[in-house]
């Protein structure tokens, strides 16, 4: 290799972090609403993410002769300020039930047939069956 190596081949120039001074964000913020521009637009213009622009409008609200935004105030206004009662339906009574038997019942008819049936037995359907049962002897 030739040639002197002791000094650097390239300079680093380039920043990560751009800084912008109070003027320079109070006359991007300005541009927002001016002749339909919106938020997001401007940031792009100036390569900025919109959520910087959102922060600068908010800090500098009360700066530029308006009032910051309050996002929390706006949610307020439209939250209902008390509950409404929740209106139940009364309770039902329970119904009259059997006792729950351990097995299946069994009932011999005066023919000498006989029906047997579980304790859950609709009892409508069953006079039906007895009924029905009665008749065909």
């Amino acid at each position: 290799m030739s040639g002197d190596m002791t000094s650097p081949r390239y300079d680093v120039v380039a920043m990560t972090r751009r800084s912008w001074s109070r003027a320079q964000k109070k006359a991007i913020v300005a541009e927002i609403d001016v002749g339909g521009a919106t938020l997001s637009e401007v940031a792009r213009q100036h390569g900025i993410h919109s959520s910087l622009l959102f922060r600068w409008r908010k800090t500098l609200g009360s700066v530029m002769g308006a009032p910051p935004i309050d996002v929390s105030s706006t949610l307020r206004a439209h939250t209902p300020s008390s509950f409404m009662p929740v209106m139940l339906p009364p309770p039902t009574p329970p119904a009259a039930t059997m006792p729950k038997a351990a097995g299946p019942i069994e009932i011999v008819l005066d023919s000498g047939r006989r029906v047997r049936v579980g304790a859950d037995v609709d009892t409508a359907a069953l006079l039906r069956i007895v009924e029905a049962l009665e008749k065909s002897r």
